[in-house]
């Protein structure tokens, strides 16, 4: 019994996968082969052909979306994306291979301007882009905001804030906020 529900499950994922594939595909975004979703991701804004996702991404339950006409999204092969993630910019975000993004984290290329004299609500977006080098793992309920450039290899501890100025060393490991180097990878 146990075997049978795990095929289905993982026929599940396929499916979900297949799915969303064919929605980014007629958007006119870029979809590689063997994307596995859990659950459909949430989109705040359609996509305008400025997602793409290379081959063997999954994805999990709950992932918002949020990239606006001209915003991009670009998610390299084999990356990891957990549940209730939110990934949002004006600009561009960057996932190269290899990465795992944990739970609940928030990656957020752009904000609110907030000059005196003009209420939040009524100033534009300004954006900065993310990047997010190979072999990364971004660990659960953490922020990453606008500007950000994470190197390869690099590890963030849990409930993390990432901004762009840390100066992170690749296969370093960081955690806290602000954000330490704890150590090297060994």
């Amino acid at each position: 019994m146990r075997i049978i529900f795990k095929y289905f499950l993982a026929f599940r994922y396929r499916f979900n996968g297949l799915l969303l594939k064919l929605f980014l595909l007629l958007c006119g975004c870029r979809v590689g082969k063997g994307l596995k979703v859990l659950r459909f991701p949430t989109f705040k804004d359609i996509p305008h052909a400025n997602i793409t996702i290379a081959d063997n991404v999954s994805i999990g339950r709950g992932v918002i979306f949020e990239i606006p006409e001209g915003g991009s999204l670009k998610i390299g092969n084999r990356v990891t994306i957990g549940d209730y993630n939110r990934l949002s910019t004006i600009d561009r975000i960057e996932i190269d291979d290899k990465t795992a993004i944990g739970e609940n984290v928030s990656i957020r290329g752009s904000f609110h301007g907030v000059e005196k004299g003009t209420p939040i609500i009524e100033q534009p977006s300004q954006g900065m882009p993310i990047s997010i080098g190979k072999d990364v793992l971004i660990g659960a309920y953490t922020v990453v905001l606008q500007g950000a450039q994470i190197p390869d290899g690099a590890v963030i501890g849990a409930k993390s804030l990432v901004i762009r100025s840390d100066e992170l060393n690749s296969y370093g490991i960081f955690a806290g906020t602000p954000l330490k180097q704890i150590r090297f990878r060994e």
